[in-house]
């Protein structure tokens, strides 16, 4: 279980999660996926570019090809239309010419109107032309291209796109009637005649052009390739020079994770990166600013700044477990101020505070590098002499008694002579613990204060303390098992309201499984418990299972309602209200339905704290008693002080009530005070019907003890008869 007591030690729980080694297996690294993602578009970027070149190229090419085609066509026609007319023998030389011109020019076939062939000339570098006809159909179709705005029909194969077949029609024009008075100047006349006489063959073939230029274009695009890869790297180079700036960060925030405040980041070139390293500068200095607080707050008492009990136990542990070489290790001095309430109670608690202040300054001077000075609470401080011999010690403690008695502190007109109480005990060896040791010498500061106060009393075990010694030991071995194995068990005694006798809740009591299966009293193991320590997991223990048990009961019983006895651990957590509150949330309990009950003599010894906590429960809705009022530090003013909903009055005023006329007077008084104070009143330890009757008569407004019932397993609500007891109104008309 774990100790939900525990206070801050310079560190929170999520510090110490994140402070956990970050795993990085299966974590893309930023750097690299951004060069990554760079190179890949680059790459895309230069093979879009190529293959932008190569397809448009490829357009280009075949628009030229067109163009070329009805160029050359135009020019062939009007070269080879002498062929058809008689006298020109200078044709043939042209045509050859023309055609030795152009090497993408295979062969040129001229035809006669019927599709023979008239004339065909092959380049020299290329195949013999084709010699073959026109036939019937091709000559239909070449011929209906007259004047048409592409004279021509191409072919070219499937296999090879850069050859074409070309055919166009030859004709003639004339303008009918074309004397010369006919002449229509205007252009207007249509009377135009279109005569075919024959046909032009081309065969193509650009595959050397398209050699030529798709060589050009391998050169063009390896130039642009190369382009691209020298501004890849060069851009890769200048990203990962930009982004090292963020990997430098990778291993500083990796430390700073881990806790290291005082790490150091490189300084940035870049403005985006520097801001990042500057806001990371100023976390870190924050939170060791934070820790720094926090630890100071966890670590010293927030009054007077010296040591509270937490860190001065955990110097006390340091000192005993230190190996000595000689028999004395050490000693501690518990100091109590004599008559300090005196001063809260004259001039308030501003001007105890500056006492508290005062005092504290005091001690730091009187002990000196000799020793470490702590304050436990309220008037209570602690000195840890360290290697301190008994002598030594006496010194120490004499020296602290003297300049107290010159101490003097003044407030308004008043001025106050300060005086303390020492109890002093020797750390001899390791088997006492801290909590021993602390309660050695309360008990020793507790002897010098009855020994007349303003002195110094060294702790002398008893024969009977020193068999108690050994006996706990064996009770921590039992605690220690039933805290770990929940060997704890629950009781509940119903409290009832005496005007009605209906039962108003149960207090829950804790019992302790045996060996042999019985359970036993918490008068036998909690003061063992509170001696080493363990009261602060039975709290835990006792809060949690008691709100269960009220979850589950109060399925059936839906008015049922619980009383908690805590310790003094428990009201000097700081986080008691936040794990009361989660219990109730967990477990779905109404706040309402669970009252808190605290000792008066622990009440009043830790005052202001103990005011603090029983605010924060009342603030979540539970109700607080203050229980065994009447005993110790008894004191009607305190009531007023304590926002406490019940006073349950100490079972040794009504165990003989009924005989006792002082008693009936004390426990008519805490009732009219109660009623004033606005309280409820509960009587313990009730025995018998006539004690019953009597309280009913006294004002008492609850009821406990073996006659409402004895503590049972189950809580029952249950309604029980209010006896008359008429033979005891002669003791109430004189009360």
């Amino acid at each position: 279980m774990k100790r939900w007591m525990a206070l801050v030690t310079g560190q929170t729980a999520e510090q110490r999660d994140v402070a956990e080694p970050v795993k990085r297996g299966g974590k893309r690294v930023l750097v690299h996926e951004i060069l990554s993602l760079q190179i890949l578009i680059t790459a895309a970027i230069g093979a879009l570019a190529i293959a932008g070149l190569y397809w448009g190229g490829q357009w280009v090419l075949q628009d030229n090809y067109n163009r070329w085609a009805l160029q050359w066509t135009e020019e062939l026609n009007e070269l080879g239309a002498p062929l058809y007319l008689p006298g020109d023998d200078e044709v043939i030389l042209r045509l050859e010419s023309f055609v030795h011109k152009y090497p993408e020019i295979d062969s040129v076939t001229y035809y006669q109107r019927d599709g023979s062939v008239l004339f065909d000339i092959a380049n020299q570098v290329n195949a013999t032309a084709e010699m073959a006809s026109l036939g019937r159909p091709t000559i239909d179709s070449v011929a209906s291209l007259i004047d048409a705005e592409t004279p021509y029909s191409i072919e070219h194969s499937f296999l090879n796109g850069r050859a074409f077949r070309i055919l166009a029609p030859i004709w003639t024009e004339s303008i009918a009637g074309d004397g010369l008075f006919d002449l229509d100047l205007t252009g207007s006349s249509t009377n135009t005649k279109k005569r075919l006489i024959g046909f032009v063959g081309l065969n193509l073939d650009f595959n050397l052009f398209h050699t030529k230029l798709v060589g050009n274009i391998k050169i063009a695009s390896s130039i642009l390739l190369g382009l691209l890869i020298i501004s890849g790297l060069a851009g890769w180079q200048s990203l990962r020079r930009a982004l090292s700036a963020i990997s430098d960060l990778q291993k500083p925030i990796a430390e700073l994770a881990k806790g290291n405040l005082s790490v150091r980041f490189k300084p940035a070139a870049h403005r985006e990166i520097s801001e990042i390293v500057e806001a990371l500068e100023t976390t870190a200095s924050a939170l060791s600013e934070r820790d720094a607080k926090l630890l100071k707050l966890a670590n010293h008492d927030a009054l007077t700044g010296l040591y509270n009990r937490r860190r001065f136990i955990e110097e006390l542990v340091c000192e005993i477990q230190l190996p000595s070489r000689n028999k004395n290790r050490g000693a501690l001095l518990f100091v109590d101020l004599d008559q300090f309430k005196y001063v809260n109670d004259t001039c308030g608690y501003p001007a105890g505070d500056r006492l508290i202040k005062q005092v504290a300054r005091q001690l730091e001077r009187s002990v000196g590098e000799e020793g470490i000075v702590a304050r436990f609470g309220g008037d209570e401080f602690a000195v840890l002499a360290s290697s301190a011999s008994r002598r030594q010690a006496k010194s120490i403690a004499e020296l602290i008694l003297e300049d107290m008695r010159q101490l003097s502190h003044v407030e308004g007109d008043s001025v106050f002579h300060i005086h303390c109480s020492i109890g002093v005990t020797m750390i001899t060896s390791d088997e006492n613990t801290a909590d021993d040791l602390v309660a050695q010498a309360d008990i020793a500061c507790r002897e010098a204060k009855v020994r007349g106060r303003n002195r110094m009393e060294f702790y002398r075990e008893s024969e009977r303390e020193a068999e108690q010694r050994v006996a706990d030991v064996g009770w921590v071995t039992n605690l220690r098992n039933a805290i770990d194995n929940d060997e704890f068990s629950l009781r509940y005694q119903p409290i009832v309201q005496i005007s009605t006798g209906e039962t108003t809740h149960h207090e829950v009591l804790l019992r302790m499984k045996s060996a042999n299966g019985s359970l036993i009293a918490p008068d036998a193991f909690l003061p063992a418990a509170v001696r080493f320590g363990l009261m602060a997991e039975i709290d835990t223990w006792m809060i949690e299972n008691a709100i269960k048990a009220l979850a589950e009961f109060r399925v059936e019983n839906p008015y049922l309602r619980f009383a908690i006895n805590l310790s003094t651990n428990a009201f000097e957590a700081e986080n008691l209200g936040t794990y009361v509150g989660s219990q109730l949330v967990k477990f779905d309990v109404p706040a309402n339905c669970v009252i808190f009950e605290i000792t008066e003599s622990l009440a009043v010894r830790h005052l202001s704290h103990v005011e603090q906590q029983i605010a924060i429960l009342r603030e979540l809705g539970c109700e607080v008693a203050l229980d065994d009022f009447g005993t110790g530090y008894s004191s009607f003013s305190y009531i007023q002080q304590l926002s406490v909903d019940y006073i349950k009055i100490d079972g040794s005023f009504i165990k003989d009530l009924v005989n006792k006329r002082v008693d009936q007077k004390m426990v008519q008084l805490i009732g009219e005070i109660g009623r004033e104070a606005g309280m409820k009143t509960i009587a313990e330890y009730v025995q018998s019907s006539e004690a019953l009757a009597l309280l009913a008569k006294l004002g008492i407004d609850y009821a406990q003890g073996f006659y409402i019932s004895r503590p049972t397993k189950v809580p029952a609500m249950k309604t029980m008869p209010i006896p008359i007891a008429t033979k005891h109104h002669r003791l109430l008309s004189s009360v």
